[in-house]
């Protein structure tokens, strides 16, 4: 076109001309670029030289940024899953102490939400004043903290402070629960075991003080005596003999099929033996009605609810035993007409040593470790133990295996 404008004498003009269709055609590309960025998922547009380079290089771009980003999403996709995954609730805090993340235990245990929680002070989250001294203090890893569960009585938290970039923090909440009831069980068993048997060992020392300066025919009541006090030494010693062996059993590598129906059946037996038609006894048994388990485990479990409905129901009282199935599952029912239990006391009825009235306990010669055993063998179950009872109104005693 400059040649021949040249030609023509019109330089000036077509060299005009050409800058003016070079510009249009630039801006053109341009436009062209700009609506496709808009759009980026739409095909790239079709050019020649350097604009072809120029859009075949952004396509390059882009595509490698989707890659990027997809693999971003990935990974927080499987970091949000395996934080979620932790036991332990887990929150992230910045220089100010306000939460800037938190994973699902957390969330649950504390009842915190995304969108309403997120930037606020974790000190306002736990209202405890014992945990924002705490996070507030300039020495952030000094040591760790155990308190209360906001909202709930029996679960204690330890919680711990771990420095992670620019003044962020990881606080992490541990459930102690058990390590704090473990500590207390032992307390509890050092202190119960050495009373009661001191209590036994001292009736029999007297007595065998005595029996040295005694003729023979007035021996037969502190002999007596001293037998009940022995028997209830060894009740003790064998029912902890038998939580023990419960403990460390593995359950599910003595599973077999249990007629249950036999086993209540010969416990009937015992339970004749004992009550001596003292009590009148009822059991109604759907002997076609099995359980998968351990017969050894359940037999302790069903034998400690039928002899203890025995030492607490006094003479003349009724005592049923029913194994049914509710809709639900297998059903186990021990109903007494005894003494009962106040309301208060039902909740700890299930942990060791424990007894309504250690003297009457002793009385009865009960051990406190009854009923602690029929829980952990239901519990090795999938069962549930479920308590109802009135003071001077009788109990019942369910257990609901899952079908």
């Amino acid at each position: 076109m400059l040649l021949t404008g040249w030609y023509f004498g019109q330089f000036a003009l077509t060299a005009l001309w050409s800058l003016a269709l070079y510009t249009s055609w630039h801006l053109f590309n341009t436009l062209r670029l700009y609506v496709w960025l808009k759009n980026p998922a739409a095909e790239p547009p079709k050019s020649l030289g350097l604009w072809a380079d120029l859009f075949n290089q952004v396509c390059s771009l882009e595509q490698r940024n989707r890659k990027q980003k997809k693999r971003y999403r990935r990974m927080i996709r499987d970091f949000r899953n395996v934080t979620n995954a932790f036991p332990d609730a887990t929150l992230i805090i910045d220089r100010n102490a306000s939460l800037s993340w938190f994973n699902q235990a957390a969330g649950d245990l504390l009842e915190l939400k995304m969108e309403s929680d997120i930037g606020r002070p974790v000190g306002n989250l736990l209202h405890n004043p014992e945990f924002r001294n705490w996070i507030s203090s300039e020495i952030k890893e000094a040591g760790k903290l155990e308190i209360l569960a906001p909202g709930k009585q029996n679960t204690w938290l330890e919680i711990s402070s771990i420095s992670i970039h620019k003044g962020r923090r990881l606080i992490i909440f541990r459930d102690v629960s058990d390590i704090r009831n473990l500590d207390q069980v032992r307390k509890d068993f050092v202190t119960n075991v050495s009373h009661e048997l001191r209590t036994p060992l001292t009736v029999m020392r007297g007595y065998l003080e005595i029996l040295q300066d005694r003729p023979e025919e007035e021996l037969k009541s502190p002999l007596g005596r001293m037998h009940t006090q022995a028997v209830q030494m060894q009740s003790m010693l064998d029912d902890l003999l038998e939580l023990s062996h419960l403990q460390d059993v593995d359950t599910e590598r003595g599973l077999e099929s249990v007629d249950v129906a036999a086993i209540l059946l010969q416990l009937r037996e015992q339970a004749e033996d004992i009550s001596r038609g003292r009590h009148e006894l009822r059991f109604e048994v759907d002997p076609k009605l099995g359980l998968t388990g351990v017969r050894s485990d359940l037999e302790s479990a069903f034998r400690n609810l039928i002899v203890n409905a025995l030492k607490y129901t006094p003479e003349g009282g009724r005592i049923s035993v029913t194994w049914t199935d509710s809709g639900h599952g297998p059903t186990l029912t021990v109903t007494d007409t005894g003494i009962g239990i106040p309301q208060r006391e039902i909740p700890r009825l299930t942990e060791r040593f424990y007894r309504v009235g250690s003297d009457r306990g002793r009385e009865s010669g009960g051990t406190g470790l009854g009923l602690a055993i029929v829980k952990h063998v239901l519990s090795a179950h999938n069962a549930q133990l479920e308590i109802k009872s009135d003071y001077g109104a009788g109990s019942q005693f369910t257990c609901r295996f899952p079908r």
